[in-house]
């Protein structure tokens, strides 16, 4: 079955939008005409070409544009403002993203349709993963949309300040190597033959330190091998996201993750955070405590915390406790275990795991503070041993011969 959506008048001179549900363009005209409409126009929803689904492939709403929708969607719901008005309105506030404008045409068009906003969503997982639908759907159930659609702005707001933090942290030495790695192989390629030419000529049989004999050594080699050099690492780096997005190259790299030194325990303790603001955030939602790990499951962000909280599932369904699962993974820190442990006795289960979430929050926040302040120094003091190796190389060789002469 297929969907089209028509635009159409109805007997009254009406013009109506819509989504219809057919095997074929005929079968949706036919039913459209047997409820009395005139159909103005209509299209398959589905069909695209092979332009569109490549051009497709680079559409994408950031989480901050996200965030914004969802806070502002509550907004809009809290001075009570008609579902469908609010998200025709957020439609048109859009429309610089066309990707998203369009997802949200869609939306509006189900919503007018009858469907549950829920629904209308869930058709876009790229864009609503599973956490939010499931957050909309529980305010739907419990009549507190807004408040869920609430819970789920802070959520939103919450991991993109933290992502922010950790790709702000990663940034600078990230940029500073590349620059350095792109700088050493342009001098060795085009500049050091040059300077090797003219140490041969002046210096014929002094030896050369062998630090200059290794940058000679490199530059020769790059000659000789620069587009098979550049070949082997295409080829290296091509395979290696191939291999990691697999299931079980997913799961090898999402447990060396976690083994990294500083970075693991930086990613450990953001995996904690997230998994304890989902929990935290569906059930305050209403959301039944498996259902509402399950979605946390999904939507942690590393295999290893996945499989973690599966097994907690099926120990909660045997009637054991979250706890008893957690306090036996070493992966999960044993302080962040008996906490939840503590919340389950006391019943506080939502209260534990805000003070949790804002702890390890901390925590996150602290380690990356201080790696911001270490790395600049290192990157300076490392870039500086390697720019004067490369200094003392060139220069000694011609002290050398200066001195024979």
């Amino acid at each position: 079955m297929a969907k089209f959506t028509y635009i159409a008048k109805n007997k009254d001179g009406l013009v109506k939008k819509g989504v219809v549900t057919a095997s074929n363009e005929d079968v949706a005209l036919a039913t459209l005409q047997g409820e009395e409409l005139i159909v103005i126009s209509i299209k398959n929803t589905e069909k695209q070409s092979a332009l569109a689904k490549d051009i497709a492939l680079f559409n994408r709403v950031s989480d901050k544009d996200l965030a914004i929708f969802t806070r502002i969607l509550s907004v809009f719901l809290e001075v009570q403002i008609p579902l469908v008005e609010a998200l025709s309105i957020l439609k048109d506030q859009n429309k610089k993203n066309k990707y998203f404008y369009e997802v949200l045409d869609q939306i509006v068009l189900d919503v007018q349709d009858g469907n549950l906003l829920s629904n209308a969503i869930e058709k876009h997982p790229k864009i609503f993963n599973t956490l939010y639908v499931s957050i909309v759907k529980a305010g739907e159930v419990s009549g507190g949309l807004q408040a869920g659609l609430l819970y789920m702005a802070d959520y939103l707001e919450e991991q993109y300040d933290l992502n922010n933090k950790i790709r702000g942290a990663l940034f600078y030495p990230t940029f500073v190597l590349v620059i350095f790695v792109v700088l050493a192989l342009g001098m060795s390629y085009y500049i050091l033959p040059q300077l090797v030419d003219v140490l041969e000529n002046l210096g014929s049989g002094v030896e050369l330190p062998w630090t200059t004999q290794m940058i000679i050594l490199l530059s020769e080699i790059l000659q000789r091998f620069i587009w098979l050099i550049f070949g082997v690492i295409f080829v290296g780096i091509g395979s290696f996201i191939y291999f990691i997005k697999t299931e079980a190259g997913s799961k090898w790299a999402d447990k060396w993750k976690l083994r990294l030194p500083v970075f693991g325990q930086l990613l450990t303790k953001m995996y904690i955070t997230r998994f304890a603001i989902n929990l935290k955030t569906l059930l305050m939602a209403g959301v039944p405590i498996i259902s509402s790990l399950e979605i946390g499951a999904k939507v942690v962000g590393n295999n290893v915390f996945e499989q973690i909280i599966r097994d907690a599932i099926a120990n909660i369904k045997a009637g054991g406790q979250l706890s008893d699962t957690l306090l036996k993974r070493k992966e999960f820190p044993y302080i962040a275990s008996q906490i939840i442990s503590v919340g389950e006795k006391t019943g506080k289960i939502n209260s534990v795991l805000e003070t949790l979430a804002r702890f390890y929050k901390k925590e996150v926040d602290t380690i990356v503070a201080n790696l911001t302040t270490l790395i600049e120094p290192v990157m300076i003091v490392g870039l500086g041993i390697g720019v004067a190796i490369f200094v003392v190389s060139i220069l000694m060789p011609i002290y050398n011969i200066a001195g024979s002469i």
